[in-house]
């Protein structure tokens, strides 16, 4: 980065391909745990420290479930735009840079169309300001102002964030927290050279319009009627923007992609169902919703697995997850007092009628446990991945196989 120019944000696609990779390597539910991806970051994204910063933040915000849970009523555009602005004020991060990881982590889950692993040019942000800092964030396509339409003084897909005084201005937002290296951005302006070759390019244009209405050349008079539609372009009499200005306003869509169908809440919930559970026939079926969850797969004729069936529940947030798990035990006559269902804090043996908390190192989950037999004198374990929201209720015949089974929590994709 030299004085006076903005470094451009993952400019050859490593973050995008970080993401990528973790969504790879470990489900999209990757993307909610801030352990996997920190470690992501380090091992990937040594050279990119801000962006490193972004993609944490969004994970820690746990950004996947705020765009699963506002792309139903916002529409996919209109959810990143929502889930970046309250990203911004949770970690006092510029809400352009904020809206550049949102719509990667996006991407990333396939709520918008991959595009490949290199970002295109509109498609590029980056962080202004003078000599090696890090100030302001421009960005030139991802981050729209609202609603598509360009900023004051600023073409659509070219123009500072947040808009600029009438003919251009200095870069709006400011700083990015925790990326500013401790001086104020440098003053904005124009380089003499990008001022003399708009001198230039609005000089030939002007030639060129006077051409088109004399009949001159290169503008014989036949060629009147499409001299004038190639000078629409050309700013009339007050407005603000040189005439015959080489970026012209792009599709005021920050993606020109198609937006794609986001993926049913059983779709998104069968992604974290284990292969081995669901088999090769499809053993998962879509049981509606109960229990205030958004999704219920019941996966019954296991074979080869200490249990013989698993229902599954995927829920909004954490809320919802705990009521859902107290109502199904209420539902299934659990009796309101029971005892712990660990002995010196280990799952050591099932124990009938106890519920207790769990918490993992690998996979790093948490979440409530339940342990009863059912009214066919069947083991039953009940438990939550609060990580991945999601209730899974395991049913066997052997007791101390179920719990096993459960233990290594091989019920649920890591």
């Amino acid at each position: 980065m030299t004085e006076g120019n903005g470094h451009v944000i993952d400019p050859a696609g490593e973050a995008r391909r970080a993401l990528q990779a973790a969504v790879a390597a470990h489900g999209t539910q990757a993307l909610s745990n801030a352990v996997i991806v920190d470690e992501i970051c380090r091992d990937r994204l040594g050279g990119l420290p801000g962006e490193a910063i972004l993609i944490g933040s969004a994970a820690r915000s746990d950004v996947p479930a705020l765009l699963r849970e506002r792309i139903g009523r916002e529409g996919t555009y209109g959810a990143i735009q929502s889930v970046a602005a309250t990203l911004a004020q949770a970690h006092a991060l510029d809400l352009a840079a904020s809206l550049w990881v949102v719509r990667e982590f996006a991407r990333a889950l396939g709520f918008v169309a991959s595009g490949g692993t290199q970002p295109t040019a509109s498609e590029m942000g980056s962080w202004s300001g003078a000599g090696s800092g890090a100030g302001g964030l421009t960005d030139q396509g991802d981050a729209m102002a609202p609603g598509g339409a360009a900023p004051p003084g600023g073409s659509a897909g070219g123009g500072p964030v947040g808009g600029g005084p009438p003919g251009g201005g200095p870069p709006g937002g400011g700083p990015v927290a925790g990326l500013t290296p401790g001086r104020p951005p440098g003053r904005w302006a124009p380089s003499r050279n990008v001022l003399g070759i708009a001198a230039a390019i609005a000089l030939v244009a002007v030639y060129l319009g006077v051409a088109a209405a004399a009949h001159v050349s290169p503008f014989p008079a036949k060629t009147v009627a499409s001299s004038t539609s190639q000078g629409q372009g050309q700013s009339s009499v007050g407005n603000p923007s040189p005439v015959g200005s080489p970026d012209p306003a792009p599709d005021p869509d920050p993606d020109p992609d198609p937006d794609p169908t986001p993926p049913s809440p059983f779709d998104t919930l069968l992604n974290m169902i284990p292969s081995s559970v669901q088999g090769t026939s499809n053993n998962c079926s879509n049981n509606g919703t109960a229990f205030g969850a958004t999704a219920v797969a019941d996966c019954t004729g296991l074979q080869g697995l200490a249990a013989t069936a698993i229902i599954y529940y995927l829920f909004s947030d954490t809320g919802a997850l705990s009521n859902g798990f107290s109502a199904f035990l209420t539902k299934s006559d659990f009796p309101a007092s029971a005892q712990s269902c660990t002995t010196n804090s280990q799952f050591s043996a099932f124990i009938t009628n106890c519920r207790d908390t769990y918490t993992s190192t690998s996979p790093a989950t948490s979440g409530f446990v339940a342990e009863y037999v059912d009214k066919d004198n069947d083991p039953v374990i009940v438990s939550t991945d609060s990580r991945q929201l999601v209730m899974a209720v395991l049913i066997g015949t052997n007791d101390a196989n179920l719990l096993a089974y459960w233990q290594p929590l091989q019920w649920i994709n890591s």
